[in-house]
């Protein structure tokens, strides 16, 4: 828990915290795939086996200038359920598969009959699912045996690079809903994402090409993330730095933890008239960086006291919690029926929101006990002076181009995770008069190391490398970069990253439940990804 004593706040190393919760529920039913429940994980082997062939008939009937927007949209939002990290309601579940494999029958019926009237050869996809009874333990059964079957005929590198692709996919599939909430124009990167996932259709697919696959898709992972970003300024305004209090007000509240602004937005809508204190969680903090959540006086600040427990947090809250969608964290059984979500599906336990009627969600907010009173912890600095920060990279490009400069290191593209913080600090100690860091993990007052105190998303990281990039050629000069955090979207950064030019990207000592030894050891000899070892020094001469 925080005790200011003992945890300086105003250094963000020290309140960011690792994604990766190690819970006692968190076992790996198969290779690669972690769940709380074997049962569902059996049931997402089936969905993702139908959704596969669904999304083969889609492209097939896109081939033949066929569109089905609506059919698309399921798609993707079906696609955001791969890998969640909370215990499904399996009724809830058990539906959404049901109409899944109802739309792959219709989208086949509609192809086999548009081949049928243009006298096309066209290949049906066979079905090793058996929905012909619907029964739930059937379907556990045949979704166990599909999984052991693909584990078995594949090898350890196609499997690797499926797990890449899904991951990245599962990445992309919930930036790609954010995106599509603000706007309603055509975006070709659902096209590409969805042609992406048709690839592990075909048993025959080699690992060179799945490689190629994914090393192509990653231009397009990138400009969804810059889309986003744009977007989310356009909407809520340019991102500002503003200091944000760690703490509570006295007085009944809700906290809202997730990654979906828009779903925050509405929440503070529905709630801006009430007497709530509505509070952020997690990465959901970014919200205080943009000018629009500011008009929101019910706004009371952020709510977290622990580094490294979402269990401790939301147990520890006097009111609801809601899980926005993009929620990515595997939750306890403590505190069911304090938990809503706007989530496609609820976890056991909790409340769905359904069309953005928070209704029940108020009522339990003002019948809980509430905060008797006022508690400040802190206070965190959120968000960056785009103009202030780019004045400070032009010095920096400069003293590349005069020679001053030898290597440039970043650090802390997901943020800080303080168990790797002694790692920074010894890193700092020993750096070379002619090495440059930019960072927001090490806190320092040497001239060759710059620091951004401040909690940001990884917007920042990315505009300031587009930024050095325009001048500096980064197959010729060294470039470094220290991802700092584990978490859902760590693979997709490794190949933005990748794709951005950077040859040197070192990821943190993830836990298992985000990348399991073998993914990781695979990521490092196919696409030459390291990772940091446990001496600084040694590591930095290997730079």
């Amino acid at each position: 828990m925080f005790n200011p004593a003992e945890n300086d706040l105003n250094n963000n190393s020290n309140f960011e915290k690792n994604y990766a919760h190690k819970s006692p529920f968190n076992e790996c039913a198969i290779e690669g795939f972690c769940s709380i429940d074997p049962i569902v994980y059996s049931l997402m082997e089936v969905l993702l086996y139908e959704l596969k062939q669904l999304t083969y008939y889609y492209v097939k009937m896109q081939e033949l200038h066929y569109e089905n927007k609506k059919l698309k949209d399921s798609i993707i939002n079906y696609l955001s359920l791969i890998l969640v990290g909370y215990e499904f309601n399996r009724s809830e579940f058990q539906k959404i598969l049901y109409e899944i494999h109802k739309e792959k029958e219709n989208a086949k019926q509609t192809f086999t009959s548009v081949c049928e009237k243009q006298n096309i050869d066209c290949q049906i996809l066979k079905s090793s699912i058996n929905f012909e009874n619907f029964d739930i333990m059937s379907l556990v059964n045949q979704g166990e045996q599909q999984a052991i079957k693909r584990n078995k005929a594949i090898n350890a590198n196609i499997k690797n690079l499926y797990e890449i692709i899904l991951n990245i996919i599962k990445s992309v599939s919930i930036r790609l809903i954010e995106l599509k909430s603000y706007t309603d124009d055509y975006l070709p990167e659902e096209d590409a994402i969805l042609k992406l996932f048709n690839n592990l259709n075909f048993s025959t697919m080699t690992e060179e090409k799945l490689a190629q696959k994914i090393n192509d898709f990653a231009k397009v992972n990138y400009d969804i993330h810059r889309k986003l970003h744009r977007f989310k300024e356009e909407y809520y305004g340019e991102i500002t730095l503003n200091s944000v209090n760690i703490g509570v007000k006295q007085g009944k509240s809700i906290l809202a933890s997730g990654q979906n602004l828009k779903d925050f937005e509405t929440l503070l809508e529905a709630t801006k008239d009430t007497d709530l204190n509505i509070y952020t969680h997690d990465g959901l903090i970014v919200a205080h960086a943009y000018p629009k959540f500011a008009k929101y006086k019910n706004l009371a600040g952020h709510y977290q006291l622990s580094l490294d427990s979402i269990q401790y947090d939301f147990a520890s809250f006097k009111g609801p919690t809601i899980v926005l969608r993009n929620f990515q964290y595997l939750l306890d059984r403590l505190y069911r029926g304090r938990i809503f979500t706007t989530n496609l599906i609820a976890g056991k336990g909790m409340t769905k929101i359904e069309n953005n009627n928070f209704g029940s969600l108020i009522e339990t907010a003002e019948k809980s006990e509430g905060f008797l009173h006022n508690h400040q912890i802190s206070s965190v600095n959120v968000g960056y002076n785009e103009f202030e920060v780019m004045k400070k990279i032009e010095k920096i490009v400069e003293k590349i181009k005069n020679g001053n400069i030898k290597h440039l290191i970043i650090v802390g593209l997901l943020n800080h995770a303080p168990v790797i913080s002694d790692y920074f600090n010894e890193l700092e100690k020993n750096l070379p008069d002619d090495y440059f860091v930019i960072s927001a993990s090490i806190p320092s007052t040497r001239k060759n190391v710059l620091y951004f105190d401040s909690f940001f998303n990884s917007s920042l990281i990315y505009k300031i490398l587009a930024q050095i990039k325009k001048q500096i050629d980064f197959e010729k000069f060294p470039v470094s970069l220290f991802i700092t955090t584990c978490n859902l979207h760590t693979i997709s950064h490794l190949f933005n990253l990748k794709y951005l030019g950077l040859k040197n990207i070192i990821l943190p000592q993830c836990t298992t439940n985000v990348i399991t030894p073998g993914m990781l050891n695979f990521l490092k000899t196919k696409f030459g990804f390291k990772q940091i070892g446990n001496n600084a020094l040694e590591d930095l001469k290997k730079l």
